[in-house]
């Protein structure tokens, strides 16, 4: 196929060809870019207050709209985010605690000990994240990259749902000015390109158009070096059809009423900066029936002198409690708490006792254990895939596979060091300790257990010095004479003189 073959439309194309998919999938891209969109507002606390007015209104009070938003998906979104952390693989040929080494230098060499965070950020935010799978034309080293819901789209198997059976990326090419687009079919990769308009751009990026309508083939059909397509999706919540939702989704109703309930704070607050002042009972002509001009007679300065008739009286509008509202505000927060199942703590400060946030610190703790279940099924999947594309198929297991997840516990040192030590008093072994209390990588493990023998070396070393220097040297054997016994040392006096 060359770029002069221009794509049927989806009404002539024949069903199961590459046209016909193009066309499904970018469809179903759509409608996930839609949702992704909407969802994205909310995280970047862009989303706007749901008031109804007009447009003079609108511009009159953009500003405090914007200042009006209190950004708490982003706080939902990182609170489980941030608990979310593998530490190594087991596989089918290393199924031991410790993790296939191997596994572990291919996350490394792309990156994905910093970059899983994206997909899950992905995931967690815009209710679905992807990973794909692919190969250096040049070194043939596998590449295994994030991938935006926005840009990619996967279609399950309607019987074997984590199956995908076919994919698509598409993407803005802003130096060659062309849509470019990635079709994934079982063993085939399908390019295709389409002129883009210039200057198209929305929130910071390239606005694609996701329309089937213009599309060409780009060079030939590429193979891939896989049996399943290398194209993995992270779905957050997925029900039983497969349709994701983001992790502050179903609370959305509740931010914004905590956004428009502190607009109407601020607009009452801004309003009422400045008390109102107004005099009343004054005449307002003189004694010749002329109208009084009052501008120049209540002069705003401090040396002024006001002269009031008798009759006058002076009144000033008074505050609007506040109080009630910041109440409710409180109350709504709490309830987004409950809904979203986050501690109050992460969203507002919170004097409860430690035992009482610890309680409601587990619905956290479970929030993001069954996250990360459901990110490591796609991170498994992700990781076969790579090691099939290597020629490895002993690793490629899928059923060997399995990622081993740092603890979505938080402890303080002091309490990591105790459990580790009553543990290891009952007989849990050293390296099981590290790992599980102190949250520690294999690597880390391996390198402690090797700083850790070592030290014990130098110890025994320094204490072998030390016996040796206090230890009392034995005395001395008297030395033998050659021959005969030993010469009397028995001095005789001089005799005497006759």
């Amino acid at each position: 196929m060359t770029l002069a073959d221009i794509i049927p439309s989806s009404s002539v194309a024949e069903p199961g060809s590459p046209a016909w998919w193009l066309a499904r999938l970018l469809e179903g891209l759509a409608v996930q870019a839609d949702m992704a969109d909407r969802l994205d507002t909310y995280y970047q606390g862009e989303q706007g207050i749901p008031v109804h007015a007009n447009r003079s209104v609108a511009d009159a009070f953009s500003r405090m709209m914007s200042i009006a938003n209190t950004n708490f998906a982003f706080l939902i979104v990182e609170a489980v985010r941030e608990r979310m952390a593998p530490g190594g693989f087991r596989t089918g040929a290393v199924p031991d605690r410790r993790g296939d080494t191997e596994a572990w230098a291919m996350w490394q060499a792309n990156a994905l000990d910093a970059d899983c965070d994206l997909v899950h950020r992905s995931m967690l935010a815009l209710g679905a994240g992807y990973t794909i799978v692919g190969r250096e034309p040049e070194t043939g080293q596998v590449v295994i990259t994030p991938e935006d819901p926005r840009q990619v789209y996967a279609e399950r198997d309607p019987v074997h749902r984590r199956l995908v059976r076919a994919a698509i990326k598409v993407f803005h090419d802003d130096v060659a000015e062309v849509d470019r687009a990635m079709l994934y079919l079982p063993g085939k990769l399908y390019r295709a390109a389409r002129p883009a308009p210039l200057g198209a751009s929305a929130a910071g990026r390239p606005s694609i158009s996701l329309s089937e309508g213009g599309w060409m083939w780009d060079g030939p059909t590429e193979v891939v070096p896989t049996t399943r397509i290398p194209v993995v999706p992270f779905l957050n919540r997925p029900d039983i059809f497969g349709t994701p939702t983001g992790e502050f989704q179903l609370v959305i109703p509740i931010l914004d009423r905590i956004n428009y309930t502190i607009l109407n704070r601020l607009e009452i607050a801004t309003l009422q900066a400045f008390r109102q002042r107004a005099v009343k009972g004054l005449q307002q002509r003189d004694a010749e029936g002329n109208l009084i001009d009052y501008d120049n007679v209540f002069a705003a300065d401090p040396g002024a002198l006001w002269q009031l008739p008798e009759t006058a009286e002076m009144w000033e509008s008074g505050q609007v409690d506040l109080g009630p509202i910041r109440s409710a505000i409180r109350d709504d927060v709490e309830h987004l708490a409950a809904v979203s199942r986050m501690p109050v703590g992460y969203l507002q400060p919170d004097n409860e006792s430690a035992q009482g946030v610890q309680y409601k610190r587990e619905g956290l703790v479970f929030t993001a254990e069954d996250r990360c279940k459901q990110a490591g099924e796609s991170w498994e999947q992700t990781m076969s895939i790579a090691f099939e594309a290597m020629g490895d198929e002993e690793r490629a297991n899928r059923t060997g596979m399995e990622v081993i997840w740092r603890s979505v516990e938080r402890a303080t040192l002091t309490e990591r060091a105790s459990a580790a030590s009553q543990a290891q008093a009952a007989g849990l072994p050293w390296r099981a300790s590290m790992e599980m209390f102190f949250d520690a990588s294999q690597q880390e493990i391996d390198r402690w257990e090797a700083e850790r023998a070592a030290e014990t070396l130098r110890s025994a070393a320094l204490a072998q010095t030390m016996r040796e220097a206090v230890t009392p040297l034995p005395p001395e054997a008297p030395v033998a004479s050659p021959a005969g016994p030993p010469a009397s040392t028995t001095v005789e006096a001089p005799s005497a003189a006759p």
